[in-house]
């Protein structure tokens, strides 16, 4: 078991660098309201934690200039779970135990989360809200009733992610595809799915190769992957392990032809593989509905770092936060059931559309307080919880130009599923 070093555990409120984004608050506040967040800064998924977590601040940043959470500032308390189970865990303690937070937004893996969810934030009563964890294992355990209702996530299921994979590998003539998946819930899920969606839709997965991460090599796994002879790699996995096997399948004579997920839209991972080895890439990733909220996050985004980065989730971990907040403030309290029994209550269809930022947010609460019902449009889309607090959304189609990760276009939820009744049918 890691001891968590202090180091690991950071307070955020309003001074985050961002204050220029910010109007005056709102409201005198001489209390304090702690959140949390247990995120991959380090790692291997450090390469995308960092600017997720930049979503999270910001969100932070907007709730107290728009008036803090009924009348008391916000705090983000903000721990780094290295991408490790083991840390997650020991963070997310700390974060119930000795900062007292009522809710915690994260993990980003899905193997961190369901550590954290069973062993901490479920039998402690605490809302568990990831903007990454796409595991259609979360699905079964609400379905099973294990997560007391405590578990939400801002990101869809990669149920709908392994289905847009499929129909993107048969759209690039793509007929036989190896997978290589990680050894967690996340790669499981994803390969399972893609593998059942691939062949409805008339493809051949040739070989299905699981690893563990943190190895120095992974040439075993890489030669049973190119048994068959695949036309290309879908490759499930985290940056840092993902760029030794990218690299050794090129090294081996693997085709240079690539699917990748999510969890490697990362510039950092194509700038270390080299992006001249990979001939055509496509990938999938949550995607972000066009909002008048997604517009206010970019503008801030880019004012607080310069750069809008071309990845996943930030606009997710920027939702959870808000999500929560707004709990509260409906709710008149800050405990894990108040969050967890009033989040539906501020999302979903009927209401008020209210929207991101300081102001959004100030306008919210305003309706809040007379007593009015409030629809949250999220930075990624309108938020609607299922009773097993899932959500549905857009899948980003990305490519790799010009050794740039881009967005090629959106998948729609409507075209995803058509295709997953096409596969059933």
């Amino acid at each position: 078991m890691f001891k968590v070093k202090l180091k690991h555990l950071v307070v955020l409120g309003t001074s985050l660098g961002l204050a220029a984004l910010a109007a005056p608050s709102m409201a005198a506040q001489d209390c304090t309201v702690n959140i949390g967040a247990d995120m991959a800064l380090t790692g291997s998924l450090g390469a995308l934690g960092q600017a997720i977590a930049n979503g999270t601040r910001l969100a932070v940043s907007d709730v107290n200039s728009g008036g803090g959470v009924n009348g008391c500032k916000l705090a983000l308390v903000l721990g780094d779970d290295q991408t490790s189970p083991t840390v997650g865990v020991d963070v997310a303690k700390k974060l119930v135990d000795i900062n007292h937070v009522p809710a915690i937004v994260g993990a980003l893996s899905s193997g961190v989360s369901m550590a954290i969810l069973t062993s901490v934030t479920a039998p402690g009563q605490v809302v568990q809200i990831s903007p990454a964890s796409t595991s259609p294992a979360f699905t079964q355990l609400a379905a099973q009733g294990k997560t007391g209702g405590y578990w939400f996530r801002t990101t869809p299921s990669d149920a709908l992610q392994s289905v847009a994979m499929a129909q993107v590998a048969r759209e690039a003539k793509f007929k036989k595809v190896a997978v290589m998946y990680i050894n967690n819930p996340y790669g499981e899920g994803l390969s399972a799915g893609f593998a059942k969606a691939f062949g409805a839709l008339g493809g051949k997965v040739t070989a299905n190769v699981v690893y563990n991460d943190k190895q120095p090599s992974y040439r075993s796994e890489v030669t049973q992957a190119m048994a068959g002879s695949p036309d290309a790699l879908f490759l499930i996995g985290y940056p840092g392990d993902g760029t030794t096997i990218a690299r050794e399948w090129v090294s081996a004579g693997g085709p240079q032809k690539f699917l990748f997920p999510d969890g490697l839209q990362a510039q950092k991972f194509i700038d270390d593989v080299g992006a001249k080895y990979m001939k055509v890439v496509w990938g999938t990733a949550a995607g972000s509905v066009e909002t008048p909220s997604l517009k206010v996050f970019r503008e801030e985004y880019k004012k607080a770092h310069g750069d809008y980065p071309t990845q996943a989730y930030m606009t997710n971990a920027y939702d959870a936060v808000m999500v929560i907040a707004l709990a509260m403030e409906h709710g008149k309290g800050n405990s894990g059931q108040i969050v967890r029994d009033n989040i539906r209550k501020v999302t979903g269809d009927g209401g008020q559309a209210v929207y991101a930022g300081a102001k959004g947010y100030a306008e919210a609460v305003k309706l809040l307080n007379k007593g009015k019902r409030v629809h949250y449009i999220g930075t990624a889309g309108p938020l609607t919880f299922d009773k097993y607090g899932d959500v549905s959304g857009p899948m980003a189609i990305w490519t790799v130009k010009d050794g740039k990760v881009t967005n090629e276009r959106m998948m729609s939820v409507k075209a995803i599923e058509k295709i997953a009744a096409k596969i059933k049918g």
